[in-house]
Parts: C-alpha cells; sequence; structure tokens
C-alpha cells in the first residue's frame, strides 16, 4: 500500500481528526471509510483572515485497499531505521558544559558506545531551581547556579523554542525533535508550527537526558568548573577541574554557556584562538496577554479555545541610521526574570511555562551591534560592552535587582506619568529613563521602530506596553575560532560546539552543531579503524 502525502485546510472550529479524514476523502476523491491518517507531517495556524482562521496541515494517508494515485501526490517513504557502529578504546571524551550542546553530544557518543566524561560549573536542576528561587526571595545571587549556569544551560529557563521546519527538517534538526519527544516532550512537536516545550517541561527532560547518559555509562560532575587546559606541543591533552584536579583526554569539546566570561578569558590567555562577533542588545517589552491577543486574533478570535497566548514577530529597518530592530524570544503568557549572573550587573530574560498561562506576554527588542561599536579590538571587548550596560541598569534599578523600567509612552516622550503598569518581574521594579542605560544608537533604532510601530501596530505601541531593562546576552560576543572537522584552527584537540562558542542560536541549533561534530568525528574514526 502507497502511502500518500497530501495538503489541506481546517477551519479551526472544526480541528480534530475526524475533520481530516473527511478533508482527506475530498482531496483524494474517495469514501472516507478505510481512510487512515497515519502520520501529521506539518500542522500550522492561518490567521490572515480575521474572520476566518485555519489550520494547514499536510499529513500521511492510507486506504485499506490502497490508494490510486491518479493526482500523482507524493509517496511518503517509509522511514529508515538508524543503524549506529559502536566503537571501542581510546579515551574516553571530555565535554565542558551541559546545556544543549554538551547533553546532545553525550547522547550521540552513547548512541556510538562511548562513554563521555561531563563537566558542568552549576548544579544539578533541581539545586539550581532552588538557587534561583533564592534570588527572587532574598536578593542572594550565586555566581555560579543561576539562570544562566548549571544543568540545562541557560535555555532551561526560558520558553523552551525549538527552531523547526517541521517537515522540511535538517536530519540533525529532526533528531533533536526526536529526542526531546523520547525524553519526555509532547509528540505534536515534531509537526506544529513553532514548537515550544515551557520550563517546567524542559526540567523534567533535562533531568531524564541525565539519568539515561548516567545509566549508560557517562559521567557527569557538576559544581565542577574547567580553570585550565593542559597544552603539549600545541594540542590539548586535559583540563583542570576547580584549579585542582586534572583530567586527560585528546577529544575536549568546549559547550559553555555565552555568559562564561571567565572561561573564555582564560582559553584566550592559553592562546587558543577566538574573535570577536556582533551581538544585539536591547531591552524587553511587556504587554497584558490580552493585548496581544486581540491585536494578533482579533475581536473574533481573541478568547477562542484552544489557541492559547498569542505569538507575535516584528521587525523594522531603518536604512537612515543603518540599523534594524526585530522581537526575539517573545513569551506569549510569559514571565520577566532575573537572568543575571553577576553581582552588580543586571541582565533579563523571558520565560514560559508549557501552559503559557500567565496575564502577561513579553519579547526581547533588540537592535544588532557591529563589532566596531565595542571598546576596543581584543577579541573579549563584546563582554566589556556588555558589561557596561549591565552595570548601567543594575544601578538604574537601585542596585537591588529591581529592574529598570519605563512605560513606552513616556520613552517616547508622550507623557510624563511615569505610570508602570502592572508586570510579571517579581523581584520589583524601578521607574528609569531606558534613554541614559541604553547606547544612544540602540534608543535611536527603538525610537524610529516604534515610529512606524505606532501606525501599523496601534495596540503594541501603547500606554499598556512596559519597557523593562536589559537584554545583552541574546548571543556570544565570542566566537572560538575552528575549522571544517570542528576543531580550533590553532590549538588541537579542542573541539568548540553550540551557541557560546559562536555557532548557534537557540536550542536546536545548539544540540544540531554538537550531534553533526560527533557523527563527523565517529565517522572519520570508524573509517580509519579507531575510536
Amino acid at each position: 500500500m502507497d502511502l500518500l502525502r497530501i495538503s489541506f485546510e481546517i477551519p479551526i472550529e472544526k480541528d480534530g481528526i475526524e475533520e481530516y479524514v473527511k478533508a482527506a476523502s475530498a482531496v483524494l476523491g474517495i469514501d472516507e471509510e478505510g481512510i487512515t491518517i497515519v502520520k501529521i507531517l506539518s500542522k500550522s495556524l492561518d490567521i490572515s483572515n480575521k474572520d476566518q482562521f485555519f489550520y494547514r496541515l499536510s499529513v500521511v494517508v492510507g486506504t485499506a485497499g490502497g490508494v490510486q494515485n491518479t493526482r500523482n501526490f507524493p509517496v511518503y517513504p517509509e522511514e529508515a531505521k538508524e543503524e549506529v557502529k559502536t566503537a571501542d578504546g581510546g579515551d574516553r571524551p571530555i565535554i565542558v558544559g551541559f546545556g544543549p550542546a554538551g547533553m546532545f553530544a553525550a547522547l550521540r557518543f552513547i548512541d556510538y558506545g562511548i562513554k563521555p566524561i561531563i563537566f558542568e560549573r552549576g548544579k544539578r536542576i533541581e539545586e539550581r531551581c532552588r538557587d534561583v528561587q533564592q534570588l527572587i526571595d532574598m536578593g542572594e545571587i550565586n555566581p555560579e547556579s543561576n539562570i544562566q549556569f548549571g544543568e540545562g544551560g541557560a535555555g532551561s529557563y526560558s520558553d523552551g523554542k525549538l527552531f523547526s521546519r517541521r517537515d522540511n527538517n535538517s536530519s540533525s534538526a529532526n533528531k533533536v525533535l526526536n529526542t526531546f519527544i523520547k525524553f519526555g516532550a509532547p509528540e505534536q512537536i515534531g509537526y506544529i508550527g513553532k514548537p515550544h516545550l515551557g520550563t517546567d517541561v524542559l526540567c523534567k527532560i533535562v533531568r531524564n537526558i541525565r539519568n539515561y547518559i548516567l545509566e549508560h555509562g557517562g559521567e557527569i560532575h557538576f559544581e565542577s568548573k574547567m580553570t585550565d587546559i593542559l597544552i603539549t606541543e600545541g594540542a590539548a591533552a586535559g583540563i583542570v577541574i576547580n584549579g585542582r584536579q586534572e583530567f586527560l583526554s585528546t577529544r575536549i569539546y568546549i559547550a559553555l554557556g555565552n555568559s562564561a566570561r571567565d572561561t573564555f578569558e582564560m582559553m584566550h590567555e592559553k592562546g587558543i584562538a577566538l574573535e570577536q562577533k556582533p551581538i544585539c542588545v536591547g531591552a524587553r517589552i511587556e504587554h497584558p496577554a490580552e493585548t496581544i491577543n486581540l491585536m494578533r486574533y482579533g475581536t473574533k478570535y481573541k478568547d477562542f479555545p484552544g489557541l492559547g497566548a498569542a505569538t507575535y514577530s516584528l521587525n523594522h529597518t531603518n536604512r537612515k541610521i543603518r540599523r534594524g530592530v526585530y522581537t526575539f524570544c517573545m513569551c506569549p503568557g510569559g514571565e520577566v526574570i532575573n537572568a543575571s549572573s553577576e553581582q552588580g550587573l543586571m541582565v533579563l530574560n523571558g520565560m514560559s511555562y508549557a501552559s503559557r498561562s500567565s496575564v502577561f506576554s513579553n519579547a526581547a527588542l533588540v537592535v544588532p551591534c557591529h563589532t566596531g561599536d565595542y571598546p576596543s579590538a581584543s577579541p573579549l571587548a563584546g563582554f566589556e560592552f556588555q558589561r557596561d550596560i549591565e552595570k548601567s541598569a543594575f544601578s538604574a534599578g537601585q542596585g537591588c535587582w529591581r529592574a529598570p523600567a519605563q512605560n513606552l509612552m513616556d520613552f517616547l516622550g508622550e507623557s510624563h506619568s511615569a505610570q508602570l503598569n502592572e508586570n510579571s518581574y517579581r523581584m520589583g521594579t524601578a521607574p528609569a529613563d531606558m534613554k541614559e542605560i541604553l547606547p544612544g544608537f540602540v534608543v535611536d533604532a527603538l525610537l524610529a521602530a516604534f515610529e512606524t510601530w505606532k501606525r501599523d501596530f496601534p495596540l503594541f505601541v501603547s500606554d499598556q506596553a512596559i519597557l523593562l531593562g536589559v537584554e545583552t546576552r541574546t548571543s556570544s560576543p565570542v566566537r572560538i575560532t575552528r575549522d571544517d572537522r570542528y576543531e580550533s584552527i590553532r590549538i588541537r584537540n579542542i573541539y568548540p560546539l553550540g551557541e557560546g562558542s559562536g555557532y548557534a542560536g537557540g536550542i536546536t541549533s545548539s544540540a544540531a552543531d554538537a550531534i553533526k561534530a560527533v557523527e563527523l568525528h565517529m565517522s572519520s574514526r570508524l573509517q580509519d579503524g579507531t575510536s
């Protein structure tokens, strides 16, 4: 029996398998009886027509008696089962960092029968959650266990977005999605548009991945920061943990987060090749979720069951000032959180739970920065650029982890009320002038964008919006330069991976980067007859 791939639309009021069968029957021109929906390949929401919202679906169908493919629908191939050869012997690979890149590198090594050794400077997710709560409740930050550092990486405290092209993913991206499903994610992340997990689900998945790695012979050392790299004749031979203990290996995978500034400084001193990388900085913008729902869904669907909190993605380019503005890490039904990792430096991020049920929605509103904006030519100058902004934000928040905040109308100079609406940031806000905190070119770009958006999205540019500062850690301002084999170009045996190393931008791409690196190395070693 051929399995055919077909596409159709379903009004959101009629969403369900029975309606899919009816739609398939109409597309194929055969009776509904015996039609089977074998697999959903993609499902996305179309809200372009405010009078009628649709789900656009691509599915695999079959029938009890086979399908007469008179219209030449694509035949869906059977999925081949992956066969992975195992390898024995050789020194065990070391993985530094246990965020998405580190976790997926470890999982892929285990697929090949290799037992990696993993070092994470932060704590297990359970203990890490307590430290994050301590910051919220008591204002006490743990520099080694916070939103940035710890098991699962910074992505564990986010909306948990998984960038996906649904049924047109790369093989590595599909492996990421399928792995998340294997360890506890809902199956629909494999086909829905803009899939997300939420912090609560991500934390459970991280625990499951940790247990799986341990059960299969991997080692995970927490509260274990790499403080030195052992280098002999231009090649790494091992690492030093916490300034005391040496671990030897000729395969060292660096999967740092983008906030591991002290580790990057150490690597720079050791002669590892680093280079500047552009980043984006800005602020968080927060609205009541009902405001965003009305803006995106309109009056007919703003309260429609099942749609959930609305998402948005905005961008603006001003050719005159040659700067753009775009929204990033949008958290519908989410909250703004303190993502600081150093005393005296204020950084925010956004987070959602799986239900996205908060009464607020927020997003980063950021402006691209060029390396020419950095204060020097040092590879680490981007960190100094970030720190200056974060220090200003901390001072503006009165030095007690209150987020500097400003009503959008005040920022635009259209009001002088200094009115701050209720918001989701649980540590309190302090009235501030964001123009005094952000770099001038960022302020200019934001003002230009709001001028356009005020016309196109009046609900967005209204007194319902609050700006909170600051958002500076959208990506790494440093790249560890590597060759096409993922190896550091100056010091051999070091393999930089993921977002922190400058090669990805989010959970899915970081994990996929690690998968590709491990597969390349294991393939070449197996071909050479080594491991």
